[in-house]
């Protein structure tokens, strides 16, 4: 690097914002993201900017203090997340311009040629190494996972408000390092999922957790509904995929209270598919 990154300005679950010369940001990512994570970032970033997509500019990858960092174009702005709290009562346009802006993405070509993951082979082996599972009910979400469809176009793999940064009145997407080829049902469904039972963060008061979680919950039902009115796709198809992916996501470095409730998510969409077969038991 030229020139050692500036203050830190905002912080996630897998990096820091630091800011860095004119123009640009600096995403150093924590000691537990790998360098081949960050490479797969700075590759699905320019993929989604080559397909046309708003995507900051990558410039570069390389280290600072033994970790990996990219640095990025600079964007201007706060988060959809940040402006709904804000300003509440957009809530129903903000959820049909989230979806609008998931469909443009589902409408990209993406497969193995694309240097990109494959959905369904990354969701198998998250499964496979899920805690709190058992093994027969990972093999139950493995075999519902294999019946179904597997798409080619490009995927996100975790859109959500927080990662849509509004500026001059566009929206740009970050946070690429999850992107996968598969089929658009999984990354709605994923969506769905984040929106219904993300923990929120532990800083907040009683106040404003009560106020975001609010604010999620209608912004949910609006971009469910435009989302399934601009894509094609049944509601049906969005809740198949729930069973696989809260399996796998048991993988994330999560509080236990949301890894709770996605067992139990797991076990009940199991009982919905299995209702004659007996609950695993658990030590």
């Amino acid at each position: 690097m030229e020139h050692a990154p500036g203050p830190v300005t905002a912080q996630g679950r897998t990096a820091q914002i630091c800011s860095y010369g004119a123009g640009q940001v600096l995403k150093w990512f924590k000691e537990s993201i790998p360098r081949p994570a960050a490479e797969q970032e700075l590759a699905a970033s320019r993929f989604a900017a080559s397909a046309g997509l708003p995507v900051p500019k990558a410039f570069f990858l390389s280290e600072w203090q033994g970790r990996p960092a990219i640095a990025f174009e600079r964007i201007e702005g706060r988060s959809m997340l940040a402006a709904l709290f804000r300003q509440p009562w957009r809530i129903a346009s903000s959820g049909a311009g989230l979806a609008r802006l998931h469909v443009s993405i589902h409408r990209k070509g993406a497969g193995p040629d694309s240097g990109l993951p494959c959905l369904s082979d990354m969701l198998k082996r998250r499964i496979q190494a899920a805690p709190l599972l058992s093994e027969p009910e990972k093999a139950a979400a493995i075999a519902a996972l294999g019946k179904l469809p597997a798409g080619r176009q490009l995927l996100h793999g975790d859109f959500h408000p927080g990662n849509v940064l509004l500026s001059g009145g566009k929206p740009w997407v970050i946070d690429w390092m999850t992107a996968v080829y598969g089929h658009p049902a999984a990354d709605a469904a994923r969506t769905l999922l984040l929106l219904r039972m993300a923990a929120l963060p532990a800083e907040l008061s009683r106040l404003s957790g009560l106020v975001l979680d609010a604010i999620r919950s209608m912004l949910l039902r609006q971009y469910r509904r435009a989302y399934l009115r601009l894509s094609g796709l049944e509601a049906r198809e969005l809740e198949a995929w729930m069973l696989p992916l809260a399996a796998a996501r048991l993988c994330e470095e999560l509080p236990p209270e949301e890894k709770l409730q996605l067992r139990e998510l797991v076990q009940s969409e199991l009982r919905r598919l299995h209702p004659q077969q007996p609950a695993a038991a658990h030590d």
